[in-house]
């Protein structure tokens, strides 16, 4: 009786973890370049039962009676890398990735990888985040010089992520991929960190261009209402549970 209250008890701190990462994706939904997470959801590893100085018609019975599970747990949390739909801005600064990579960009913990291509150009002519990150080139930072907010120019950013401003070739973004992205960690303001080696960049850029986000709404909204229900049927479980372990103990012992 004791062990369905711990059964119960797992089953609801795991559709609680679930309401998390779907809240987390909802509050997300208009975030550029934002990718979903799932929760994977497995049981802990089943052990045996056996009966200890069991006794039947006077004869020892110590058999095995079977396996027992101990609850269910978050195994992972991953997230989906698919393609989020592009929507035209016209912005010079909007670069929206089609395909498989990511932005580098330079943050005061090093190197961190996004899909956001919301980018602006700031008071020095360097194309940033929305946070003031330096988004990076194969030679550094991409900048256009400081005489850029003053005197402007065309700026041009082809499929191959080379940056021109009017005809002057500037230099290449920075562009990274990675054979396994469940290597990639998430961070704040829609960044990834890596421990593992980045590969060749296949995607493509599209100028003016931002990739939405790949969550899509009404799935959320009706995986919520789902982990709602299974958390409510596990809390009434813990309550027969706790009910008939009262009975037990006010009840039977009295007899």
């Amino acid at each position: 009786m004791v062990k369905g209250l711990y059964t119960a008890a797992t089953g609801m701190n795991v559709q609680s973890k679930k309401m998390d990462v779907i809240s987390n994706d909802l509050a997300n939904v208009n975030t550029t370049g934002y990718k979903k997470d799932t929760t994977v959801i497995s049981s802990f590893k089943e052990i045996y039962m056996k009966r200890i100085n069991d006794m039947q018609h006077n004869q020892p019975n110590n058999e095995q009676i079977g396996t027992m599970s101990l609850g269910a747990k978050v195994a992972e949390v991953y997230t989906q890398f698919t393609q989020g739909s592009v929507r035209n801005t016209g912005e010079v600064s909007d670069i929206a990735i089609q395909g498989d990579g990511f932005f580098v960009v330079n943050t005061p913990n090093g190197a961190a990888y996004t899909r956001d291509g919301n980018f602006s150009i700031n008071q020095n002519g360097d194309l940033v985040t929305a946070e003031g990150y330096s988004v990076m080139g194969q030679e550094g930072p991409i900048s256009f010089g400081e005489d850029f907010m003053s005197q402007g120019g065309n700026v041009i950013i082809r499929e191959n992520g080379e940056v021109y401003l009017n005809s002057e070739y500037i230099d290449t973004l920075d562009l990274a991929n990675f054979e396994d992205t469940r290597a990639l960690t998430k961070m704040n303001d829609n960044l990834y960190s890596s421990s593992v080696p980045r590969t060749q960049f296949t995607g493509e850029l599209l100028q003016g261009f931002l990739e939405t986000s790949n969550v899509n709404s009404v799935t959320s909204m009706v995986d919520m209402i789902t982990v709602s229900r299974a958390y409510e049927a596990n809390q009434k479980v813990l309550q027969t549970h706790d009910s008939l372990l009262g009975k037990a103990v006010n009840e039977l012992a009295k007899q």
